[in-house]
């Protein structure tokens, strides 16, 4: 054999082999993060099979809350979110609300509204599937009197019921209040600062 035919038979012997290496790297179309792989070394693909490979596209990542039927009356697209992550020790995440669902879902007597809110920057080490918790700021109020919202009952339009406790004793008193949340709610006339509240079922 020649050596300029065993140059070509080299050369085809290479670009076999190139072409081998070649079709065992494996390009997604799109950037994300591997979710699952399902094949095994030597095993063979079809079209019509499952998922080789599942990525998660995470550009346009959100997260999906439920906000009650009372709730979802003061949400708006664009409003300003927080989002907090499990893995990053409290650490706040800035977001928008970007859909409101026009249909809720009932459980028992109580109507959800599934709401997604979009990251302004996607954090780089976000877990996709984990849990979080979001709170969407729907109106502020600086420098008011605010009480925990648990404290203030049978509220009827603006006004409300609280129960202070002075000198001993227990007086039920009717309030007016103004923006209220989850967690405390605005009182404009009715109380003073420093007065003590009593929970309900607290003694």
């Amino acid at each position: 054999m020649s050596a300029e035919q065993q140059l070509t038979n080299a050369q085809l012997a290479l670009q076999l082999a190139q072409d081998r290496l070649a079709g065992t790297t494996i390009t997604a179309p799109v950037a994300g993060k591997v979710l699952s792989v399902a094949g095994t070394v030597g095993s063979q693909e079809t079209p019509a099979s499952s998922g080789f490979i599942v990525l998660g596209g995470v550009t346009d990542t959100g997260v999906r809350a439920e906000f009650s039927e009372a709730d979802v009356a003061h949400l708006a697209v664009g409003q300003t979110a927080t989002i907090t992550l499990p893995n990053r020790d409290g650490a706040q995440v800035k977001g928008k609300v970007s859909q409101i669902d026009p249909a809720g879902t009932t459980s028992g007597r109580l109507v959800r509204y599934g709401v997604l809110v979009s990251f302004d920057e996607v954090p780089a080490d976000l877990l996709l599937g984990q849990s979080a918790n979001v709170t969407v700021v729907t109106a502020s109020a600086p420098n008011v009197l605010y009480v925990p919202s648990a404290a203030v009952t049978s509220v009827t339009g603006d006004n409300g019921a609280v129960t202070v406790r002075s000198t001993g004793r227990d007086q039920h008193r009717t309030v007016r209040v103004g923006l209220r949340g989850d967690q405390y709610t605005q009182v404009l006339e009715g109380l003073q600062g420093g007065d003590e509240l009593v929970l309900p079922g607290s003694r």
